[in-house]
C-alpha cells in the first residue's frame, strides 16, 4: 500500500491544510512543513506517521519538538474491544513563550475535523508531562478506560495519604483529578480516547 492509499479518503494536502492558520496566531503558513512516514504490517495495521514544524515570520520554532500524529487503521480501541482506524496524538509541545496564544485550540480543532474525515473512530492520547493535566480538561472529552481509572483512583487515595490529607476523596471522573496529583510522580502515562 501506498501514501496516498492510506491515507483516502484524504490527502497529503488536506493533512497539510490542517496546519495552515489564521492570521491572528503567531504562525508563518509559508513556512509550516509536514513530513509523511508509512509504516506497513505493524500491529496497529498501515501506519501514516506524520511530523509537522510550525515556524513564525522571523524563522522562530513554535513547537520544543515536531508535532506527531499517527494515523492507523486497525489500531485496537480503548472505547471498546475491536480495531478501526484510530488517530494518534503522539507530541504536542508549543514553546513557553506561544502558551495562550490559542495555537492549541485551533489546531486540535481542525485536527479533529480531519480525523473525522479520514474516518477515525476514536482519537487516542497517551498522556505524558503537562498534557496529564491539559488533556483531562473537561472542555477535550476524553475518556480514560475504566481499569485505568481505577487505577489512578488508587494512586489517587495512595498520594493524598502521603500529602497529609486529613480527609481522603474520590474523583468522579477524569477531570476530577487535580492538577498537583495528575502533575505529580504518582502518575505516568495516561491512555485516553475520544470516540468521533
Amino acid at each position: 500500500m501506498n501514501l496516498a492509499a492510506a491515507l483516502l479518503p484524504v490527502t497529503q494536502a488536506d493533512v497539510s491544510n490542517t496546519y495552515q492558520v489564521t492570521d491572528t496566531l503567531p504562525v508563518d503558513n509559508a513556512r509550516t512543513t509536514v513530513r509523511f512516514q508509512l509504516a506497513t504490517a505493524t500491529t496497529d495495521g498501515t501506519k501514516v506517521m506524520y511530523f509537522v514544524c510550525l515556524y513564525t515570520s522571523r524563522g522562530q520554532p513554535l513547537l520544543d519538538k515536531d508535532l506527531e500524529r499517527w494515523l492507523c487503521d486497525r489500531k485496537q480501541l480503548l472505547s471498546q474491544t475491536g480495531r478501526s482506524k484510530v488517530a494518534v496524538r503522539v507530541r504536542f509541545y508549543v514553546r513557553r513563550n506561544f502558551h495562550q496564544k490559542g495555537l492549541a485550540t485551533y489546531i486540535v480543532d481542525g485536527e479533529e475535523n480531519l480525523f473525522r474525515r479520514w474516518g477515525a473512530k476514536e482519537i487516542q492520547v497517551f498522556a505524558m508531562d503537562l498534557g496529564r493535566w491539559v488533556w483531562t480538561r473537561e472542555r477535550f472529552r476524553y475518556s480514560i478506560p475504566p481499569f485505568d481509572f481505577g487505577l489512578m483512583q488508587q494512586r489517587y487515595r495512595e498520594w493524598q495519604r502521603a500529602t497529609g490529607v486529613s480527609k481522603i476523596r474520590l474523583a468522579t471522573c477524569l477531570s476530577d483529578f487535580p492538577k498537583e496529583f495528575l502533575l505529580s510522580p504518582a502518575v505516568g502515562t495516561l491512555p485516553l480516547f475520544k470516540s468521533l
